[in-house]
């Protein structure tokens, strides 16, 4: 199921909007030398910092990027060795963004996020089949006040204790998942969980896999509306490009504030955004051509009442849907932010702003989908995150392609289940397709639990999640036994694990590891 915001005609004018704005107006690179001597010396005209973009050379940029149909981006934290691909139209839906606040279901309020909220919202993620990745960040008050530290420090006992609650949490969790790399979560934390995978894993050849997969470079890349680039941003797209890993993507994605930082019309905003991924996306193919690049979007309203962006509102999800049409013109893979609510709780407005988002993004075959966040990002809620995961699931339903085979429009039932004796409750064709074209969950329907309230379900589930961090291990003496190996190794040497480069895991899990 496709849906099309933007006409052939509108997709054009905007391109070509775009290619004027670039040529005549340009991008603002001041203080990035490196940024400027690639592109004047491929026949951009600078005049103090700022970079003017001939309409050839953008056209011939464009040319240099990689089909998308080859790219694969591997998340460290999806189960074990899973790539997604960049197929167009195949969605995948996660967290992105910046969090200072956790909300309370059972206080009805939120909260600033603390550390410990680091390890229940992994554990949630781990715990949500449809949210497939989670490179959200989570700024601790501690850290904003100055007086926390997130390092796993002092004697190989606290890493023995971190270690042991990240597996005795996920025993059971079919996959588990490594946390994302971001700056919220440490090295150590990484390496402590990687260890933990090797414990439920028990695997030397999949985690060796892991690690080779884990190892890439990105650049997630948000210029400075209007048109203007960081000069660190600018050279991370260049050393990213160049970059020999096999796992390279430069990810530009602009946040376009309609009315405040761009023009208050969707169009307007869709030129400004476009210049900007494109500037992005010149520099990162003269830097090493062939590099690949997501187009992304983050773009939404001012709402010009108050000053503040507006992420929930419904002309965002129109923006994203565009910036998808736009990504596909260029045959380059989509990164949107459709369904991240404006309201700061969890209640039937925040359902519905991300509902009908992640249903424009899916429907427009957005790649990346990253959605779930309250107050227009600012804000996590363990309960809307297990109710955006049964939303995913169900647009995933409804947006899937119709089939119209010989099977599905059912001619022979038709005639063998008619009138005046109708069977169709128990016939074959019922029994074999009955999960295919109707979605059927504790959630929807005219059953008793689906009359009960969505966010009351969802705490209940978020209840039993977390509970897990006090379960011991039972019933699986082999990860018992794996875990004891580490532990052992832990406080043999509380050294390598937090120094050592490259194999440094081995030492610890080679016990068991074969």
């Amino acid at each position: 199921m496709s849906l099309q915001i933007l006409s052939d005609e509108d997709l054009n004018r905007i391109h070509e909007a775009s290619l004027t704005v670039l040529e005549e107006y340009g991008i603002d690179f001041k203080n990035c030398q490196g940024a400027i001597s690639i592109l004047q010396n491929h026949g951009c005209v600078v005049r103090d910092g700022r970079v003017r973009f001939p309409k050839s050379l953008v056209k011939d940029a464009l040319t240099q990027i990689p089909n998308r149909d080859s790219l694969f981006h591997f998340v460290p934290h999806l189960a074990f060795d899973e790539e997604i691909s960049f197929k167009r139209g195949e969605s995948h839906f996660g967290l992105i963004g910046n969090a200072y606040y956790i909300y309370d279901y059972e206080k009805g309020r939120s909260r600033d996020c603390r550390e410990s909220d680091q390890e229940d919202k992994l554990l949630v993620m781990d715990s949500l089949c449809d949210m497939e990745f989670d490179c959200c960040n989570l700024f601790y008050h501690s850290e904003r006040s100055g007086t926390g530290d997130a390092r796993i420090s002092g004697s190989e006992g606290t890493a023995v204790d971190y270690l042991r609650r990240w597996v005795q949490s996920r025993v059971g969790l079919d996959p588990a998942k490594l946390p994302a790399a971001h700056p919220r979560v440490t090295e150590e934390q990484k390496r402590l969980a990687f260890l933990g995978l090797a414990i439920l894993e028990g695997s030397h050849e999949r985690m060796q896999g892991i690690l080779e997969k884990s190892d890439n470079a990105f650049s997630w890349c948000n210029p400075i509306s209007p048109l203007q680039f960081h000069p660190d941003e600018a050279r991370h797209i260049i050393d990213v490009a160049r970059s020999a890993k096999r796992y390279r993507m430069v990810k530009i994605s602009p946040e376009v504030m309609m009315g405040a930082t761009g023009p208050v019309t969707i169009a307007g905003t869709l030129v400004q955004h476009n210049c900007e991924v494109l500037a992005g996306t010149v520099l990162a193919q003269l830097a090493q051509a062939g590099t690949p690049v997501m187009y992304g979007c983050v773009s939404a309203p001012m709402d010009l009442r108050n000053a503040e962006i507006s992420q929930g509102n419904f002309e965002t999800a129109m923006i994203n849907a565009a910036a998808v049409q736009i990504a596909d013109l260029y045959g380059m893979p989509s990164r949107i932010s459709p369904g991240n609510t404006s309201d700061n709780k969890p209640c039937e407005r925040a359902a519905v702003e991300t509902a009908i988002g992640i249903y424009m993004g899916a429907a427009s075959g957005g790649n990346f989908i990253t959605t779930a966040l309250l107050d227009s990002t600012l804000m996590v809620s363990y309960e809307h995150l297990v109710v955006v995961d049964e939303l995913v699931r169900q647009v995933r339903s409804i947006t899937k392609d119709l089939e119209t085979d010989a099977e599905s429009l059912a001619i022979e039932t038709i005639l063998a289940n008619g009138h005046p004796s109708p069977d169709f409750l128990q016939s074959n064709h019922t029994l074999k397709l009955m999960n295919r074209d109707i979605y059927y969950s504790p959630f929807t329907g005219r059953i008793k639990e689906s009359y009960q309230d969505w966010y009351e379900r969802a705490h209940q589930r978020v209840t039993e999640i977390l509970s897990r961090k006090r379960l011991e291990i039972t019933g699986n003496p082999e990860i018992a036994e794996r875990l004891r190996f580490v532990e052992a190794r832990l406080k043999q040497n509380d050294k390598k694990w937090r120094n050592d480069g490259a194999g440094w895991w081995r030492f610890y899990i080679e016990d068991f590891c074969a």
